[in-house]
């Protein structure tokens, strides 16, 4: 299994002092900027436990590779700034099943843990 080292965004003591199971990712995500770091990775088994690095989000995607890029979606009001984007590891993902009825559309992602997740419809390629 391969592991990617990351820095952690709370006080890093080594450029490599967070080391990820690649196959352990649920998805990863953007920190909202009241958040410390720059990138949110989410893990298998670790509930609304996350884990928060100072690489950018574009760097994490492109280090972990193979997740499915999907806008999220808020039941309350969306952020300022739109639905975010959320990055899901196709790997870990149990089932997927839509809100019908709904306006709009969306998608509820469970994960292989019982995590979910609720994306915009339409439902991306690969999922």
């Amino acid at each position: 299994m391969p592991f990617i080292s990351f820095n952690k965004a709370t006080d890093p003591a080594a450029p490599d002092d967070l080391r990820i199971n690649t196959s352990a990712v649920l998805y990863v995500e953007a920190s909202r900027p009241d958040l410390i770091g720059q990138t949110t990775v989410h893990l298998l088994g670790q509930g609304t436990a996350v884990h928060a690095v100072t690489e950018s989000i574009g760097t994490v995607v492109t280090s972990l590779g193979g997740l499915v890029g999907c806008k999220r979606h808020y039941l309350a009001p969306p952020p300022d700034d739109g639905a975010s984007t959320v990055y899901i590891s196709p790997a870990n993902v149990s089932h997927v099943r839509p809100n019908l009825p709904a306006s709009p559309e969306f998608w509820y992602v469970t994960f292989v843990d019982g995590s979910e997740v609720r994306i915009v419809d339409p439902l991306p390629d690969g999922l």
